[in-house]
């Protein structure tokens, strides 16, 4: 087989959630488009990487400028500066937004851990959160995991418990995690406001 459609079958397997046979049919679907289309979604593409950066502080993707490197959330005065929401990844932090039930800090791990995981920290940013945590004018007193209600998420929220556990206790920080309303299997891309409403006021 042509080895380009094996590259790019290849490299959509990197994409979330899919496995060898998906990313070969998505393969042959992108090459089966017209030229046009075809370039119309690699300019897209491009231009999107070109134009994203990532916040310095909670390292979400916003809008690229040349003199502004924390996100309109993380230099925002009326937000709750001492309260830290870690997520997986950004569309849970912009889900979350959405809700308007969260007015805090966010910290974007990037993804999440499982038991099998030989290097744990490779898989999430838990060394630039003990970095950020660590720093003497960043001063936060609750960190709420909001992880999904999954295996991964529980494995990741256990993994970070020991990880944090050193400046957690040096800085006399508080640790809670979502309460109740979150069902076995839920990812925060889609939960809902009364859902988060009743996830975070039954924390603990």
């Amino acid at each position: 087989m042509n080895d380009s459609l094996t590259q790019l079958s290849e490299l959509l397997r990197k994409l979330p959630g899919i496995g060898p046979r998906q990313a070969r049919r998505l393969a042959f679907w992108f090459v089966r488009q017209n030229s046009s289309w075809v370039e119309s979604f690699a300019n897209a593409l491009t231009n999107a990487r070109k134009s994203i950066q990532m916040c310095s502080l909670c390292m979400r993707l916003f809008p690229k400028s040349a003199t502004v490197h924390i996100c309109a959330i993380c230099s925002s005065e009326a937000r709750d500066s001492e309260t830290l929401l870690l997520v997986e990844k950004d569309v849970d932090l912009e889900n979350i937004e959405k809700t308007g039930a969260y007015s805090g800090r966010y910290f974007v791990l990037g993804g999440t851990t499982s038991p099998l995981d030989k290097e744990p920290e490779r898989k999430i940013r838990v060394r630039e959160l003990i970095t950020l945590l660590s720093r003497a004018e960043y001063k936060i007193s609750e960190i709420i995991y909001a992880l999904s209600a999954t295996t991964e998420g529980e494995d990741t929220v256990m993994y970070l418990e020991d990880a944090l556990k050193k400046v957690i206790q040096s800085k006399s920080i508080t640790v809670t995690k979502l309460g109740r309303g979150l069902s076995t299997g839920t990812e925060l891309e889609y939960v809902d406001k009364d859902t988060m409403n009743h996830a975070l006021k039954g924390r603990g």
